[in-house]
């Protein structure tokens, strides 16, 4: 932002420009970010990528003044997307069943660095104060995200189920009948248990530069997430079907990987910085060299 003022400072009184009343256009996002899944069990997050592709429509209050910044209000709708991974290096985790007969089984399933990559697109919807003045802008406010779609892909190494008879004393390791590791097993692809709505304080800062005519806006945008973004429902990463113990003709029990985030994660926000441009394709109201004013009609920024 400092930077941004200086530049805006050495090109002189001769650039000064009052915003227009209103304005529209087109631009995109593209940054880095988090989920911040906070684990209930030791693991790490990685950076993820965060970006979307905007409509932008801009309308300011008042009578434009060069010597005073115009105030006024964002709005627009974005299609925006979010990655990010969680990994553990280990997993151990043991839990009991009954099966069809009523025998104690109790399962014993771990796995070595699971890693989760969680992915996620969503219709955005900014609602923003916004500020002008002598090209250098900011808006702040909130954004609201409806997801439509989100996935995970887990990878996992050296998966193992085991199932001991309680009542019998008698464990069977990777056992066709109660359990079964195969290579399908150490890959998941599924659909994510998100939340149907999110929410993110946002602030967007940076300058317009007059470009061929129109109007260029270049900056940084940072979003931090106000609501829990997935609602997991998961207790383990692992089933195992107990019933099928009566033959070899059974289906037998296979690990199956639950998503991380829906079963160890406590909750998820949203973290976001980067860079962003808009493209302003229409502008309407008065705007010139001077700090005077003209009403109505179409105009560009000369």
């Amino acid at each position: 932002m400092v930077a941004l003022l200086m530049l805006a400072s050495t090109l002189g009184v001769s650039a000064q420009r009052t915003a227009p009343n209103w304005s529209m256009g087109a631009g995109i996002r593209v940054g880095l970010g988090s989920m911040m899944q906070d684990s209930k069990e030791e693991s790490d997050r990685t950076k993820g990528i965060d970006g979307s592709a905007e409509f932008v429509y801009t309308r300011f209050f008042g009578q434009p003044k060069s010597e005073k910044p115009r105030f006024g209000l964002r709005t627009g709708l974005s299609l925006g997307y979010r990655q990010n991974s969680i990994m553990m290096d280990d997993i151990d985790l043991t839990y009991n069943t009954k099966d069809a007969l009523g025998n104690s089984i109790t399962y014993h399933a771990t796995a070595k660095n699971v890693k989760e990559t969680d992915r996620q697109f969503g219709l955005q919807l900014p609602v923003m104060f916004a500020v002008n003045y002598n090209r250098i802008f900011g808006n702040l406010g909130l954004r609201a995200s409806i997801p439509f779609l989100s996935r995970y892909k887990q990878t996992m190494e050296d998966p193992t189920l085991s199932a001991t008879y309680d009542d019998m004393e008698v464990t069977i390791k990777d056992e066709k009948v109660t359990g079964k590791v195969s290579n399908d097993d150490k890959s998941q692809k599924a659909k994510l248990d998100a939340a149907s709505f999110s929410l993110c304080l946002s602030l967007e800062a940076g300058y317009e530069f007059h470009i061929v005519g129109r109007t260029l806006q270049a900056g940084v945008y940072v979003d931090y997430g106000l609501v829990d973004n997935f609602k997991g429902k998961g207790n383990n990463f692992t089933d195992a079907d107990p019933t099928a113990i009566d033959g070899a003709t059974s289906t037998p029990t296979t690990v199956i990987v639950h998503s991380l985030t829906d079963s160890y994660v406590n909750n998820v926000g949203i973290f976001c910085v980067g860079l962003r441009a808009v493209y302003i394709f229409k502008s309407g109201g008065a705007s010139n060299r001077n700090g005077g004013s003209r009403r109505g009609g179409y105009s560009r920024w000369k």
